[in-house]
């Protein structure tokens, strides 16, 4: 029994003293790691700032236009024909009155002097009756009927006339001719496509359609700007000269027209150019560059950089933004002029985090940006 017990208490202190040896490692290694995280530097990231700036924005909407000529023509015939005569080449200029297409008209030529032919024959005999107005064989009857066929005939060959001048086809304005496949002898049927005309005037229409809401703040007399590759220089501006009388019922969007002077020449028509229209008079609000801006599932924020104890540390702040203006961005609510806050490499910081940088001037918040 007496070696039992002695058994069961060499076992106990030897549980104790294991026991006692593991606690004092772990306490001596908690220590260990403590004092080194004391000596290690705190986390921190490096980033931009910049300091918010007060200013004025304006709303505004883009747009794609496209150039379209101030007068502008598909030359189509009237009468089927032949051609006997192409008056232009693709891609020329045609004069005003120069013809663009003759049609093979020999036989309503004939049929013409055979008609003025008989008008001619006609009106001797309505002269020979009129002679014998007064005499025994003069006849009332006689006379109203050569008035008549008089009359037909001449209506005959001024219809022979119209037809061959319908068979002539002439540029109504100075253009720029398209290009066209057809060739002398080719006969067209009525109403074939025979060649466009783009008026060559020294000023051009843009055509653009803006959503209704954005249109609203839009008028006949209103300006846009306009930017293309087209555009070497610098921006140009077109004035609205006029607006569609409806809504597209599809897209819900207003179609205007607006004249840019002095481009009709560099502007080709059914360019594309970029329309951008201001939508709203100016406003005050305060301003930081957009990569100052972060989003997340609870909206927006920046991160205000404060001094605390010495240190500089990122603060999250939800903001309110409106705009965008260039690479800035308007924020409405939630920042004053003149705080300092995170711009580049901001995704990397996160609430409390150390931070280093360079700090800017300090900025008058009454400071505006237009």
């Amino acid at each position: 029994m007496l070696k039992h017990i002695v058994a069961w208490l060499v076992v106990g202190v030897a549980i104790v003293s294991i026991s006692a040896g593991l606690a004092l490692y772990k306490k001596t290694e908690i220590e260990t790691a403590a004092a080194a995280a004391a000596a290690s530097p705190e986390p921190s990231e490096a980033v931009a700032t910049v300091r918010a700036r007060r200013g004025e924005w304006t709303a505004s909407t883009r747009a794609i236009g496209t150039v379209v000529a101030l007068r502008q023509l598909e030359i189509r015939n009237e009468i089927a024909g032949t051609i006997s005569k192409l008056g232009f080449t693709s891609g020329s200029i045609a004069e005003v009155g120069q013809t663009l297409v003759q049609f093979d008209v020999r036989q309503e030529q004939a049929a013409l002097e055979a008609s003025q032919a008989e008008a001619r024959l006609t009106k001797l005999t309505l002269d020979r009756r009129e002679s014998l107005r007064g005499s025994p064989a003069f006849s009332a009857q006689e006379l109203d009927k050569s008035r008549e066929e008089l009359a037909a005939a001449t209506a005959r060959a001024r219809a022979l006339e119209v037809a061959i001048e319908k068979k002539r086809i002439v540029a109504p304005f100075k253009a720029r001719v398209g290009i066209t496949n057809l060739q002398d002898g080719a006969y067209l049927d009525v109403g074939t496509l025979i060649v466009t005309l783009q008026g060559v005037d020294t000023d051009a229409y843009v055509d653009f359609t803006l959503p209704q809401d954005g249109a609203a703040a839009l008028q006949v007399g209103s300006t846009v700007t306009l930017t293309s590759a087209a555009l070497t220089a610098n921006p140009a501006t077109a004035k609205i000269v006029a607006e569609d009388n409806s809504v597209d019922a599809g897209n819900r969007a207003v179609r205007f027209r607006a004249v840019v002077a002095g481009l009709g020449e560099t502007l080709r028509p059914g360019t594309f150019v970029d329309v951008t229209a201001i939508t709203s008079q100016p406003r005050e609000a305060v301003m930081v560059p957009l990569a100052a801006l972060r989003r997340s599932p609870s909206g927006q924020h920046v991160f205000v950089i404060a001094e605390e104890d010495g240190k500089l540390r990122a603060r999250e702040r939800s903001v309110e933004t409106s705009a965008v203006q260039g690479s800035d961005v308007a924020v409405e609510k939630g920042l004053d002029g003149g705080e300092l806050i995170a711009a580049s490499g901001s995704f990397k910081l996160r609430d409390g985090l150390l931070v280093q940088t360079e700090m800017p001037p300090q900025a008058n918040s009454g400071d505006r940006v237009n």
